[in-house]
């Protein structure tokens, strides 16, 4: 049944595929969280086509769905021309370009290479297995680092004030359990500290564990892509992290089913004033609101800077660059390359990031000189300007070992979450688990 199963998602990837056979250049493109950004990417669309006298179809799919049709196509040999998700640098890119599967873009990326932040640009340039050499088989379109969100209203509902919440790692997010749930509580509001997430289903958690893993100098994975956790003092650091990464989830003080969350399921609770506090990597939460509540989206929510670390050091960024890829085996490489040359033009890529009302940050450093970014008094906008320019920036561990994209797809961190605050294990047990199955991954 699973077999049969395959080969329909297979057969249904190549319909699709020929369907669009005629037009000149294919696009599967991640719908955004507003009509904007899906008709600002339209408008590059048709402006290609009236330059070149070519023809486009472009398909809008949810998030991860674009992944898992990718998959499948390039398992069918019919990948598209040029596709865009926001998981493929952190789960797919440095594996595809070592297997020889994407396309070489540095005919696009050299020539504008002055263009874009030296970091960014770096992501993309990948070792192929097939050559042992090193070419840019990414185009960066964007960069995202987690946020910290509350709501303000409710932290004032309980008794408290701006000034009360903690910047220290441990003691921030006690706070929210110890204090503000236990007084909405009182005042008969079933209400959660902290959504924290801890689901397979997600990738969000992924993205905030590694936050809980730099706070406490747990580096996994060194820059020379050698694998640490097995390190009696990371692994030590490592069981600090998920001991508080796990903490508000046994405490009660997580919403139940947030074990169970998908990608947009934090969002969701959230905003349904379910709990006080959420983590996300993108300001999609607050931008929900900033055309229909725009008071709401102004006054009572707040985005802030993650906590110092235990040691006092101010939390690190995790950066991860959202990337556009190109196939070896698409059909129209050159028309895709074409139309990244145009995309790429600072006055087509600037109104599609605006589009987005600003969740990302630009990998380009004239974008990011914009007022729209520099000299915003959007309070979500200045604090994700001040995440990016004044906090250390990291990448994460992919970008250190192509390997450990494999950790991200098999949920690794999320499993040994699960193994804590579901199956019952003690944490050290959880991470050797974790470190083990890491081991065979990374070859290490």
């Amino acid at each position: 049944m699973r077999r049969f199963r395959a080969l329909l998602a297979i057969a249904a990837i190549v319909a699709t595929t020929s369907a669009v056979a005629a037009a000149d250049l294919t696009i599967w493109w991640t719908k955004g969280t507003n009509p904007q950004e899906d008709e600002a990417l339209k408008s590059v669309v048709a402006l290609w086509e009236k330059q070149t006298g070519k023809t486009a179809e472009v398909s809008f799919y949810t998030t991860g769905d674009t992944e898992s049709k990718v998959v499948t196509a390039l398992k069918a040999g019919s990948p598209p021309d040029l596709t865009f998700d926001f998981g493929y640098d952190l789960a797919y890119t440095p594996t595809w370009a070592y297997e020889g599967l994407l396309a070489d873009m540095s005919d696009v990326l050299v020539p504008i290479a002055d263009q874009f932040q030296k970091g960014p640009l770096q992501s993309a340039y990948l070792l192929n297995g097939k050559t042992n050499k090193r070419a840019y088989y990414a185009v960066p379109w964007v960069q995202m680092t987690p946020h910290v969100h509350y709501w303000k209203d409710l932290l004032e509902k309980a008794g408290y004030t701006e000034a009360d919440v903690p910047k220290q790692w441990q003691p921030f997010f006690d706070f929210w359990c110890e204090k503000v749930q236990p007084a909405l509580r009182a005042k008969g509001d079933r209400i959660y500290g902290i959504g924290q997430g801890s689901s397979t289903s997600s990738n969000d958690p992924f993205f905030n564990i590694h936050l809980a893993l730099n706070a406490f100098g747990a580096q996994v994975v060194n820059p020379d892509g050698q694998l640490q956790i097995t390190d009696p003092e990371v692994r030590k650091r490592v069981i600090a992290a998920l001991d508080s990464y796990a903490k508000p989830i046994l405490a009660k003080c997580s919403p139940p089913d947030a074990v169970n969350w998908n990608g947009v399921d934090d969002n969701v609770s959230f905003l349904n004033k379910k709990n006080v506090v959420v983590m996300n990597p993108t300001l999609s939460i607050p931008l929900s609101l900033q055309a229909k509540s725009p008071d709401v989206y102004r006054n009572d929510i707040r985005t802030v800077p993650w906590p110092d670390g235990p040691d006092g050091k101010p939390t690190p960024a995790m950066i991860s660059v959202k990337q556009v890829l190109v196939f070896r085996d698409s059909p129209h490489i050159d028309n895709a390359k074409s139309f990244l040359k145009l995309l790429l033009q600072p006055e087509n890529i600037g109104p599609m990031l605006k589009a987005t009302g600003g969740r990302w940050m630009p990998v380009m450093p004239k974008l990011i000189e914009d007022p729209f970014y520099m000299q915003t008094d959007d309070p979500h906008r200045a604090a994700m300007v001040r995440q990016f320019t004044q906090a250390q920036n990291v990448p994460y561990p992919q970008a250190y070992n192509r390997l450990y994209a494999k950790v991200m797809q098999e949920q690794l961190w999320q499993k040994a979450i699960g193994r804590i605050v579901i199956d019952g294990w003690t944490t050290d047990k959880a991470v050797d688990e974790l470190s083990a199955r890491m081991k065979v991954l990374l070859g290490s």
